[in-house]
């Protein structure tokens, strides 16, 4: 039999006619998701958590702000970060995982012990887009299992004793009472195959009597169509002398006296007597789980139809953004550059056509027209990155030339603010980046040290090989940024909550666009920065030979 539950080849499909509902439905499978008993998580392809439900807060002891983008190997119990990474290359080829038990780490550091089912989510275009866990916190049910072992362990420890001491007699009563009464059926089995003890439960559970059950052969348990290779099956597990515990993933059914069968997990212990080898065996009914597990992949069958429609409707939307961006790009660029022309062109003027105030009115048109294109630049450029319009090309760069270039570019708004500008170190280092958009960084972060620091202040630029990266630091002597500003800068439309007089706003989309570049190219981004001490903002980029 295969490995975990079936499910219809059938996907359950909702159909949605207009807003309203979709707004009905979305909120009906978030309910769905965040009722739900079990951990319910969203990754990545990358390993990357995106979405976290109340389940899964309860199970691992972090909240949703915790764990949403943090790669989901923090979770793994030591040692066993190289088993998740083989879940993730299965998944990526389209392959299941179900029921698989595991070790993972709860946020005091305790082991926790969880049922995984793992599953792709499909695009529209029926490429993996992402994928979808299911964990189930099963600790109390191993203990329970192991507290069961030992209970068929102490059973053949009894009934190896041939004489006990009156107190001896008087707990082994009490242990037998305890076996009578555990909420699994408890069956021992000679080297015949015939039944020699049998508790309560397995009466109950089989439905029939300890009279039917004793000397019988426990093959009248197994179900008809299995029944011809279970004697091989039991001669071979003798033979082995192995302990098998409950959970192994098998689709186990065993058989009741009136035909019907049932799933069932099995935990079996041999022991050596006199008459060869008896099988004890734990048999659990797990029929109300199994129902369980079928109606949680149904609901998963139906969240990942709807999600793949709303992943559907998002890349729609995405695209007709894309066209907009396309259009607006021409509409407002174009006619940016021409007001910005004659504007440079009227301020050539030698003549004496043009007044004083009409020149200060012509610079203010010319100055605000290009801060104007710079922010739509800035829009436009992180409209293409979401998009995966932004192609880098990267090649073995002089990290040297580009600073200098940089520089160069950033020198005459320094100079007008009597800021020095200036190179640390020997940078005669080779990194590997798109040469346009590490200029595009490079500038943007001189630029906002220029902005924020005051006259007779610096700003300067340094790097430093560090194994396999280059570390570039961008430093000023500004006015600093305040700690709980420095955890959000990166952030799309942040701004800071205070700036210079005379400084201008802009979109608080530069440092965002930052990071979108670093970290397309390979590296990270972070600040190192205290009011009135300045700011340090560091950037890696990948290490190369010149």
């Amino acid at each position: 039999m295969s490995d975990g539950i079936t499910a219809s080849d059938q996907p359950f499909y909702l159909k949605v006619e207009n807003v309203d509902e979709r707004l009905h439905v979305e909120r009906w499978l978030a309910a769905i998701v965040e009722s739900s008993d079990d951990a319910i998580l969203g990754e990545s392809l990358l390993g990357i958590i995106t979405s976290w439900n109340a389940a899964a807060t309860r199970i691992f002891g972090y909240e949703a702000e915790e764990a949403i983008g943090r790669p989901v190997s923090f979770l793994a119990w030591p040692g066993a970060e190289g088993q998740m990474e083989s879940f993730l290359e299965k998944l990526r080829r389209g392959e299941r995982v179900d029921h698989y038990e595991v070790a993972r780490r709860h946020k005091s550091g305790r082991k926790i012990m969880v049922s995984l089912s793992l599953s792709a989510i499909m695009g529209p275009d029926g490429k993996i887009i992402g994928i979808a866990k299911i964990a189930r916190d099963i600790t109390e049910r191993q203990i329970r299992e192991q507290a069961m072992a030992e209970q068929g362990r102490l059973l053949h420890v009894l009934e190896e004793k041939e004489s006990t001491s009156r107190a001896e007699m008087i707990a082994e009563r009490k242990f037998r009472e305890l076996i009578e009464h555990a909420p699994d059926a408890i069956l021992q089995v000679d080297s015949t195959g015939s039944i020699v003890i049998a508790n309560r439960t397995a009466e109950t559970m089989f439905r029939y009597s300890r009279e039917e059950l004793m000397g019988n052969g426990v093959d009248m348990l197994v179900p008809d169509a299995l029944r011809a290779g279970h004697a091989e099956h039991r001669r071979a597990f003798a033979s082995a002398g192995a302990t098998r515990p409950m959970g192994l993933g098998l689709d186990l059914l065993a058989r009741r006296k009136d035909g019907t069968t049932f799933p069932v997990e099995i935990s079996l212990s041999p022991i050596k007597t006199d008459g060869g080898v008896h099988v004890t065996a734990v048999i659990r009914d797990v029929t109300e789980r199994k129902q369980t597990e079928l109606r949680v992949r149904a609901l998963q069958e139906s969240y990942m139809t709807e999600l793949e429609a709303r992943q559907k409707e998002a890349e729609r939307l995405n695209r007709l953004k894309s066209e907009f961006m396309a259009s607006i790009s021409h509409e407002l660029r174009t006619p940016l550059h021409t007001i910005i022309g004659f504007a440079e062109l009227l301020e050539e003027e030698t003549g004496t056509t043009l007044s004083e105030k009409q020149r200060r009115f012509l610079h203010h048109i010319h100055t605000d027209s290009e801060h104007l294109l710079s922010l739509i630049n800035d829009v436009l450029d992180l409209s293409r990155i979401e998009a995966g319009g932004l192609h880098l090309r990267a090649e073995a760069l002089s990290l040297q030339e580009i600073i200098a270039e940089s520089v160069n570019a950033i020198r005459p708004y320094a100079d007008s603010k009597a800021i020095s500008v200036r190179e640390v170190g020997r940078l005669q280092v080779g990194v590997w980046a798109d040469p346009t958009r590490l200029r595009q960084i490079l500038y943007n972060l001189l630029s906002n040290g220029a902005k924020f620091t005051k006259s007779g202040g610096e700003v300067w630029v340094e790097a430093i090989v560090e194994g396999s990266s280059v570390k570039i630091t961008v430093g000023d002597t500004g006015l600093g940024i305040p700690a709980e500003e420095c955890v959000r800068i990166f952030d799309k439309f942040y701004q800071v909550g205070f700036t210079p007089v005379g400084v201008r706003e802009g979109t608080g989309l530069g440092l965002a666009i930052c990071k979108q570049l670093v970290e397309m190219q390979g590296g990270k981004i972070w600040v190192e920065s205290e009011p009135r001490k300045g700011s340090r903002f560091h950037f890696t980029l990948p290490y190369s030979e010149l």
